[in-house]
């Protein structure tokens, strides 16, 4: 039977231990980060929200962010605090990085916002977009919520932030963390103070993010095989040569996308919801239905049920499809 990602047991284990504790769980948390993602500062924050706020105050603007598959929580925190926020044409989510050198190059960017993941379904070209954010001198802010675990991009970018909300590859629940990188912010330490994660917080995530690599590719190996299997079957997914946390389905009209999901979800015996649709700024702007495996226990998932999955999906799209 598919599951819906919850927290571990051994982490509320560590979290109720942290209540009323003396431990410092917070250097705790910092030093674990920072083994991660080497950084000049690190703040962790009581959620992912707090984390954009504080950096949306203090980034110099315009901001460019792509116009789909990014996170319009970052939008909606720069408008609060009045910054100047552009769009660059993408494909599906994707930066093409010509169409990117072209743009900064005729436009005054100051700021860059992009996802690791494109949509959580494709990875960005983040070697090529940090090389070109540094000779245009804009600042690179990553959000790696989709691949935190990935030691190979922490070298990327000025900033990465991070949700450790559920359900993320860090799944506690609540909080977040700014990795001020190359030291070029200076947030408002009062919104520091002031959102700054309790012990329980931190406790959570200093035991949480030792298992980070070993959860993103776990997951992202289930999104492969459920991707494929859907391939080889004729389904039409966006960006079929990437694997990333979910597998988007195009579909033809937004009503049967919304039909789709929810006879998928009629059919699905689990205890929360792994069928988004589209159109959807976080996803795609067109017709779809996303399969969100980063949503699933993988601790409990087995061949049988993704087999399950996979079958279920295909025939309620033929179904769809013929009507």
């Amino acid at each position: 039977m598919l599951e819906f990602k919850r927290i571990s047991d051994d982490s509320v284990a560590v979290m109720r231990d942290a209540v009323g504790s003396d431990v410092d769980y917070y250097s705790r948390a910092v030093e674990s980060i920072s083994n991660l993602v080497p950084s000049r500062d690190v703040h962790i924050l009581n959620s992912a929200n707090s984390c954009l706020l504080c950096l949306c105050e203090c980034i110099p603007d315009p901001v460019l962010v792509c116009d789909m598959g990014g996170w319009n929580g970052f939008i909606r925190s720069c408008e609060i605090f009045g910054k100047n926020v552009e769009y660059i044409a993408t494909d599906d989510g994707l930066i093409n990085i010509e169409v990117l050198d072209n743009y900064l190059n005729e436009h005054d960017i100051k700021s860059l916002y992009i996802t690791s993941l494109a949509g959580y379904t494709a990875a960005q070209p983040l070697d090529q977009i940090h090389e070109l954010c540094n000779i245009h001198e804009v600042l690179l802010i990553i959000d790696i919520s989709p691949t935190v675990g990935n030691t190979k991009i922490s070298q990327y970018g000025d900033i990465q932030v991070a949700s450790t909300g559920s359900p993320k590859i860090i799944n506690i629940e609540n909080g977040g963390f700014i990795c001020n990188i190359t030291g070029k912010i200076n947030p408002n330490k009062h919104m520091l103070k002031s959102l700054k994660a309790d012990n329980i917080t931190c406790a959570g995530i200093a035991n949480e993010i030792g298992k980070s690599t070993e959860t993103l590719l776990k997951t992202m190996e289930i999104n492969r095989y459920l991707k494929e299997k859907l391939i080889k079957n004729n389904i039409k997914t966006i960006h079929p040569k990437h694997y990333g946390l979910n597998t988007i389905i195009p579909v033809q009209s937004k009503s049967k996308a919304k039909k789709l999901a929810y006879n998928i979800r009629k059919e699905l015996k689990i205890n929360g919801n792994i069928i988004g649709t589209g159109p959807n700024y976080n996803r795609i702007k067109k017709p779809c239905i996303t399969i969100e495996t980063k949503n699933l226990n993988i601790n409990t998932i087995s061949m049988d049920d993704l087999d399950y999955l996979y079958k279920t999906i295909i025939r309620e799209k033929k179904k769809i499809e013929t009507e």
